[in-house]
């Protein structure tokens, strides 16, 4: 087919959109959605094509077929693009100066674009809602709304529970939830992704900053086991938000709402210096004089017995690795696994495993060979080592003769150690997670400024491994090698290799999937509604959950 003159090859399931975004030809659009049913509500995307001479046709409802002739900057279609925004603007309230959606936003961009010019309307604007908490984590101003039905699709059609719907007609027509029943969906979130106007915000990131003030950064969702592929917004060392990422095999370009704060925990109550002693006796002290102090404890004991090793499921791969690696030194009994308690799931994106990394921390016990405890069996060393502190119990620490624990969050466990270290999260520093079904997924250092003296587990774990003699670990690819020579499952691969979207390990798949998760099979369940440009091809920000 030709758009605009020039040649394209296209998918037969390919909408005029797809096909002409194929060669870098934008045509504008807002009630489109690549994962969503066709609305045909916006009709900005009209164009005109060799097959309806004399009329403008919706790019997005009409499919491509071969030899059809498409134009997208006729002139009968840069007018009727010039009157729907204008139709648009006519009661939209000019709140971009406090619009958190402003610098992301369609109307913004498109106006710029596509209409250019002072209102012709001087008569009163619609006066609607405004503030009008949807939800927990939805809030929805209808001036702003330009009546898209997005959000209506994507709870009737992806998160199955149809929660909101249209009222009113006109220009009178709301988005509205039915009385009594709040927007609770556990993927509310993704409502505020998709609205390409600023009429549904996140409550959580409402008035918190502004977008073009924040660092974005590929990521790894460390909030359940599925391994949502993300996008971490930053700005100095603080994130302000986690945004999905395009995975075909992971999460389509959806998350879930829970999966959405798990960055709290890395700006919040965290342990910044490293410190010895505990209670009243707790002094902050350098970092070298803390790893200085875990080896002066530890030289006694290594080899004699009694020592234990607590890994989190909520390390890296490459934190487990140096955990095992400083226990085997040590001549450690007892290994101990550690992490977030199960929660809910359901049959899409949410796993009942809270941790992002179980079968990473067990694949790399495995390598080792080494046997993983339950964590509440902590009272049968004398001295313990912990990466992370997360599921041990204060109450089970107070026998310990020495406790090291390197620890992101301050909790009642870390209170108890003898020596404390400051860990970053996995939103802070370059690592490797394997999701439930068995896919070894890249993280990245997706905050730019250092908080105090936080450093990645492993290597606090190089530092003390050096104090007792012993060859540490120089970088996270160094410790992805090594645990790669020492699995079978990790043959061959390399750290700095490691793909955008993962790599699935073959062995390690279940074989039993919930029903609408997406696989990573071909032809398995996903998803992928009228979308059919392939994974890797540029396509705009639909490709990763958002707006535009």
């Amino acid at each position: 087919m030709l758009v605009d003159g020039i040649e394209v090859e296209a998918d037969s399931r390919d909408n005029l959109i797809e096909a002409a975004r194929r060669i870098g030809v934008a045509i504008p659009y807002f009630c489109y959605h690549p994962r969503l049913s066709i609305a045909g509500q916006c009709r900005m995307c009209l164009v005109e094509t060799s097959d309806a001479p004399g009329r403008l046709v919706p790019g997005c409802q009409v499919r491509v077929k071969e030899g059809l002739k498409v134009t997208t900057n006729s002139p009968a279609v840069k007018d009727n693009q010039r009157g729907c925004m204008e139709f648009h603007l006519i009661n939209h309230p000019v709140d971009c100066a406090i619009c958190d959606q402003s610098g992301e936003c369609k109307l913004q961009d498109y106006y710029m674009e596509y209409d250019h010019q002072p209102s012709r309307i001087r008569v009163q604007k619609l006066n609607k809602p405004k503030r009008e908490i949807f939800g927990p984590m939805v809030v929805y101003d209808a001036e702003r709304c330009i009546m898209c039905t997005r959000c209506v699709r994507f709870m009737d059609e992806i998160a199955k529970e149809p929660q909101l719907a249209v009222v009113e007609r006109g220009s009178h027509s709301l988005i509205a939830t039915f009385p009594g029943q709040p927007l609770d969906s556990k993927y509310s979130g993704n409502t505020v992704d998709i609205c390409p106007v600023g009429a549904l915000l996140n409550r959580d990131f409402r008035f918190q900053s502004r977008v073009w003030f924040v660092n974005k950064s590929p990521a790894i969702c460390a909030g359940c086991a599925n391994g949502c592929n993300v996008y971490a917004e930053s700005r100095g060392n603080v994130i302000y938000r986690l945004l999905p990422r395009r995975n075909e095999e992971v999460n389509q370009v959806w998350m879930c709402d829970e999966g959405r704060l798990t960055y709290h925990a890395t700006n919040d109550k965290r342990v910044e210096w490293a410190r010895t002693g505990k209670g009243d006796s707790a002094a902050s002290v350098g970092p070298r004089i803390a790893v200085d102090r875990v080896v002066e404890l530890l030289k006694p004991l290594a080899g004699r017995g009694g020592i234990g090793v607590a890994v989190s499921a909520q390390c890296t791969n490459e934190e487990a690795t140096a955990a095992f690696q400083l226990g085997a030194h040590l001549g450690a009994t007892h290994y101990f696994m550690g992490g977030q308690r199960a929660g809910d799931s359901d049959d899409f994106l949410i796993r009942a495993d809270k941790n992002p990394n179980t079968a990473g921390v067990r694949l790399a016990a495995e390598a080792f060979g080494v046997k993983l405890h339950d964590i509440q069996a902590v009272d049968q060393v004398k001295a313990l080592v912990a990466m992370r502190t997360d599921g041990l119990l204060p109450d089970r620490l107070g026998h310990l003769e020495v406790f090291v624990a390197i620890s992101q969050n301050e909790d009642a466990a870390s209170s108890e150690a003898h020596v404390t270290l400051p860990c970053k999260s996995v939103y802070e520093q370059d690592g490797s997670l394997i999701n439930w079904y068995g896919r070894l997924q890249r993280t990245w250092e997706s905050v730019p400024a250092q908080r105090a003296d936080a450093a990645p587990g492993w290597s606090w774990a190089d530092g003390i491994l050096k104090g007792l003699g012993a060859s540490g670990l120089e970088s996270a690819a160094a410790a992805f090698r090594a645990l790669a020579e020492k699995s079978p499952h990790l043959s061959g691969l390399s750290f700095d290799d490691l793909p955008e979207d993962g790599i699935v390990l073959e062995g390690l798949l279940p074989s039993e999937w919930p029903a609408r998760a997406p696989r990573p099979a071909p032809g398995a369940h996903s998803v992928r509604g009228p979308q059919t440009t392939p994974p890797g091809t540029k396509v705009g920000d639909e490709a990763s959950g958002g707006s535009r």
